[in-house]
């Protein structure tokens, strides 16, 4: 059996490759940092070499040192032939320490074979040792990531994403058509079916994870699983019917999206989120924005402040998902308001 197969035996049921694609659109430095928070909660002293002293990191990212413990890690994305002279730096100065080797995708063939061939104290840790690793360690940043590529928090980000995109169209007050009523009840029926599912999980778990009073690690991996069944359900129902309402809205009657922003751009549930993407210079902060500030908090620390632990956290996040769909609901009822001060004031 190869080093790189041995990592694999980490129980895992989720669809395998998810623990890989959580990390897209993030480099080498993001989960490094990852790696230093969770250590320093560990009462680890922390050198991250990326941060403070890459010169002379002698194939060292990261070095972790308690009492007569010392721990030095390496991380990559994607191993490459052109990284094997830096993993052999990194194994030659680390031969006295716990050395460990991070990698988020598969090694490619050159630098799988050198390692397979070479001998070597390293330990090698893939994506769901990693994903192990964060998780038992209530690591919560990662718990955001983790559910950021779910295709229920996928689609309520696409939702927003199609609002903004439209969001500026110009909107005059008119009275509103048939088929103008017609798509705008569509969205509002597909919005309340995501916001009640997603209410439905949250008090469901609500009640589990708030009767726990003592940590149990075991549990974590069968939690996250659980939780997950249910989103995959919630998202089955009309998650994308909501997501082609909003897009079917936006092509055919964009100066709707434009009301609609208009409406929530002063809402108290709103204007946070309103307020930044009217300032921002870019679609992709924008979109990152709202993917990791807004609906998974992974960078928002107001948000992060309700999260202290696993329980918490799952808690907290769920609450925060139907949060979000509720308004968007809210939104839309906005819009019908809107649409009967119009029919009545011609």
């Amino acid at each position: 059996m190869n080093k790189f197969n041995i990592v694999s035996l980490v129980k895992f049921t989720m669809k395998p490759d998810y623990t890989i694609k959580i990390w897209n659109g993030f480099g080498e430095d993001f989960v490094l940092d990852c790696i230093e928070k969770v250590y320093r909660k560990l009462d680890y002293s922390v050198t991250n070499f990326h941060k403070t002293d890459r010169i002379h990191e002698n194939g060292v990212d990261i070095l972790c040192k308690k009492d007569d413990e010392k721990i030095a890690i390496q991380a990559k994305i994607k191993p490459r032939q052109a990284d094997i002279k830096q993993f052999i730096l990194f194994e030659q100065n680390t031969r006295d320490n716990k050395a460990i080797y991070v990698y988020i995708k598969n090694p490619t063939k050159p630098f799988r074979d050198f390692v397979n061939t070479h001998t070597s104290n390293v330990e090698f840790w893939d994506a769901n040792v990693l994903h192990k690793f964060l998780i038992e360690n209530e690591f919560i940043e990662y718990y955001c990531l983790y559910f950021s590529m779910h295709p229920l928090i996928l689609s309520l980000i696409k939702t927003h994403e199609l609002i903004f995109r439209r969001r500026h169209t110009s909107y005059t007050k008119h009275r509103f058509t048939v088929e103008e009523i017609a798509k705008l009840w569509a969205t509002k029926d597909n919005s309340v079916k995501v916001w009640v599912s997603l209410y439905f999980i949250y008090r469901k778990w609500n009640k589990i994870l708030m009767a726990k009073t003592e940590k149990d690690i075991e549990e974590f991996e069968s939690t996250l699983e659980a939780i997950f069944k249910d989103l995959d359900m919630a998202h089955s129902l009309s998650a994308d019917k909501l997501v082609s309402s909003i897009e079917d809205l936006s092509e055919k009657h964009p100066d709707i999206i434009g009301l609609l922003w208009g409406l929530v751009s002063h809402r108290t549930n709103w204007i946070t989120y309103t307020n930044y993407i009217d300032r921002s210079d870019s679609l992709k902060k924008s979109l990152f924005f709202t993917s990791y500030y807004w609906v998974c908090p992974l960078a928002n620390e107001s948000k992060k402040s309700n999260m202290s632990g696993f329980y918490s956290s799952m808690n907290y996040l769920l609450e925060n998902f139907q949060e979000i769909a509720k308004n968007i609901e809210y939104g839309i009822d906005w819009v019908f308001d809107e649409m009967n001060k119009a029919d009545t004031n011609p």
